[in-house]
């Protein structure tokens, strides 16, 4: 029986809601934006290659920054908005697609109750927020009423990075490299944040899920001996396709806590069946291990039961 592959790196928006070039980009990203851009709002195109790479399941998410103005919070009515129609988008391909609400983290109560509102009344599984906002990492107090109300839900926070100001002009001249070193820093940042001021102990019962861009974060919290708190509450999607880093992060914290992901469709490395069973192969899973990773870590995490 063929493995269950789901990619839950999959970014889709609203098309009242376009995506949105991250701010001091790459002259490469920038190039490409426009027809990346419209992709994200393209849910045929999303299907179309979700059939030919023969993924089981795509769990879609907008983070707040890929859809609102630098400079500018995401609305609660926009948020509402943006879940309305991600609802329906999954609704319509139940059995291919799950959704992760757009949650603007630090907006604090109104962000909790549209996390709620999202979980109870949309079905979607998790909400996806930005894992910074305006020198705030994560573990800020203004964060603290979503992620309690995700935990209490049971549901996962999938905390997507940010292009920071200082950072993305500090690493310019590295050009692609610095734009993924920005925001792969700031997202490291996010993860230790919640480790050092308590976040994770305070909520037992949150899980969320990074990058591998912010694989750092998961070297340094392991270096200074924070792997239960990981291995517990943290999980890592397979951006990038790298075995060696898969390897290090199904070691670190157990296949059941890492999970393939694209960052579909701004990544280069597409979530084939193909790519994904070599990749899962050359890290030297076992074959327990590397069903976890390609799709039962996430089911387990957006499904009640396998569809």
């Amino acid at each position: 029986m063929p493995r269950y592959i789901a990619d839950f790196h999959t970014h889709y928006a609203n098309p009242e809601y376009p995506a949105l070039l991250p701010r001091n980009s790459a002259a490469v990203l920038e190039t490409r934006w426009a027809g990346l851009a419209r992709r994200i709002a393209d849910l045929d195109d999303l299907l179309g290659e979700t059939g030919r790479d023969d993924i089981d399941l795509r769990v879609l998410s907008a983070p707040p920054s890929l859809v609102t103005p630098a400079g500018e919070r995401t609305a609660p009515d926009d948020q509402r908005r943006i879940n309305d129609h991600l609802a329906e988008a999954v609704a319509s391909v139940p059995e291919r697609l799950a959704g992760l609400a757009t949650v603007d983290a630090f907006g604090g109560e109104p962000a909790a109750a549209e996390a709620v509102r999202a979980v109870r009344e949309l079905g979607l599984s998790g909400i996806v927020v930005d894992c910074a906002t305006d020198g705030r990492l994560l573990s800020d107090p203004s964060a603290r009423p979503a992620l309690t109300a995700a935990a209490e839900l049971g549901v996962p926070v999938f905390a997507h990075p940010i292009s920071p100001d200082v950072l993305t002009t500090a690493f310019a001249g590295l050009g692609r490299y610095g734009t993924s070193l920005a925001r792969g820093t700031i997202n490291a940042a996010a993860l230790l944040s919640l480790l050092a001021d308590g976040v994770l102990a305070e909520l037992p019962e949150l899980h969320v899920v990074f990058p591998m861009l912010g694989i750092a974060g998961l070297s340094l919290a392991a270096a200074a001996d924070d792997g239960d708190a990981l291995r517990a509450q943290v999980y890592v999607d397979t951006m990038g396709f790298v075995p060696a880093a898969v390897r290090f992060a199904t070691e670190l914290l157990g296949a059941d806590h890492v999970l393939v992901g694209s960052d579909w469709p701004i990544g280069v490395r597409g979530a084939s069946r193909d790519r994904v069973e070599a990749v899962l192969a050359a890290a030297g899973l076992a074959p327990d291990e590397a069903d976890l990773v390609a799709g039962g870590t996430a089911l387990r995490l957006v499904r009640s039961s396998p569809p």
